[in-house]
């Protein structure tokens, strides 16, 4: 198994994977492509002078180097027929329409939030209860939170933003069904339990929305496929 894995992507039609395995060490390494490997090198000097090679069929010309820049960082890099490849956990793929779908999703959670946290204000007022108040306090403030954190995250946080999205959208789906459940105990005491519970419920849907549909999310952003189609950078 090797220590090192490296993903390239090389300059060719359909831009295909190829895989750097060597270790921290880069002493040695090889580059495999559809599971073959097409070049390699027997030691670190060897791979700091560079191996090269032509891939068939079509007979390109391609090399791998060790190179160390200006601030004595290693770092691996491909070419073909003189073009750079691109390295896949550099690449940033321009957000996708279901990236925006799903940073909609976790919007209109908080968004129901507030209105929740609004009722509980106005539960607050009528019955001069502490307790409402510090709940409406909480509540519009996570909400705030998750307003400024999740919607970015979604859009420009990449697969890892969006998997962090996922995590918290389902986490807050709890939290909203069990208040949700709580306050319909409470919607005949006059204190808008029932309309609280309703939002609540419209908040956790949506977060639930936005911890499934985050999956299609993911796949989209797939930096790979984005590159072959003209949405990576």
């Amino acid at each position: 198994m090797a220590e090192l894995e490296l993903g390239f992507l090389l300059p060719l039609p359909g831009w295909p994977r190829a895989v750097f395995e060597g270790d921290y060490s880069y002493d040695g390494g090889r580059l495999v492509l559809d599971g073959a490997a097409v070049l390699h090198a027997r030691s670190r000097g060897e791979l700091e002078r560079g191996v090269g090679g032509l891939l068939m069929p079509g007979g390109a010309s391609i090399v791998m180097q060790l190179v160390t820049n200006d601030r004595g960082a290693h770092d691996v890099h491909v070419h073909v027929d003189s073009r750079a490849a691109r390295r896949e956990d550099a690449l940033r793929a321009r957000p996708s329409r279901s990236t925006w779908i799903h940073a909609g999703f976790a919007l209109a959670a908080s968004g129901a939030g507030f209105v929740a946290s609004y009722l509980y204000v106005l539960r607050a007022a009528q019955q001069q209860s502490d307790w409402a108040l510090k709940m409406a306090n909480h509540m519009a403030g996570w909400h705030l939170l998750l307003t400024f954190t999740l919607f970015p995250a979604s859009l420009w946080g990449q697969r890892k933003g969006i998997r962090l999205v996922q995590f918290v959208s389902l986490l807050f789906f709890l939290i909203h069904l069990g208040i949700a459940l709580a306050n319909l105990a409470t919607s005949d005491d006059g204190g808008h339990g029932g309309a609280i519970a309703v939002f609540n419920v419209l908040s956790g849907v949506g977060f639930l929305a936005a911890a499934v549909y985050g999956n299609r999310a993911y796949r989209d952003m797939d930096p790979a496929a984005a590159l072959r189609a003209g949405r990576a950078r």
